[in-house]
């Protein structure tokens, strides 16, 4: 109770904030969390490339999170942390780059101007093999007998 009134309670008063206000914050943030996460699952069910496609984006938000922080924040509130400096720029060109080269190698990919592997669908067949009880470690051959 202690914790609750020092950290929560006492700077909420300090800032005139009401109950309704901070549960109404929290909520929306809530909110806010779940439509990220479904966004991010849709993302990798049905977007070309998967989680690979959505760790790119993340990538692209993070260095556009660098340019709109620099244009809003920069000179106005914080520090020089909120300016764009040397490092952010490689960063914005890097990314930028690799999300390019990534967009365009998915393209190729999907109208199968790449060579694909076996079979000729993309995948490379995977052949099971002994019976349902072994286990390959992939350890020079090493087989591993598993009770079931």
């Amino acid at each position: 109770r202690t914790h609750l009134a020092k950290l929560v309670l006492q700077p909420m008063a300090e800032a005139d904030t009401s109950y309704g206000y901070a549960v109404g914050i929290l909520v929306s943030i809530a909110i806010m969390s779940l439509v990220h996460s479904l966004t991010f699952f849709f993302t990798v069910k049905h977007f070309p490339g998967g989680a690979t496609s959505a760790g790119v984006m993340k990538a692209l938000q993070a260095v556009l999170v660098f340019v709109a922080t620099s244009i809003v924040f920069c000179g106005r509130l914080g520090g020089a942390e909120m300016c764009f400096t040397i490092a952010k720029c490689i960063s914005l060109v890097v990314v930028v780059v690799g999300v390019l080269v990534f967009g365009k190698a998915t393209d190729v990919i999907n109208k199968g101007e790449v060579a694909v592997l076996q079979g000729g669908n993309g995948y490379k067949r995977v052949d099971s093999f002994g019976d349902a009880n072994d286990f390959d470690l992939g350890l020079d051959g090493a087989t591993k007998e598993i009770e079931i």
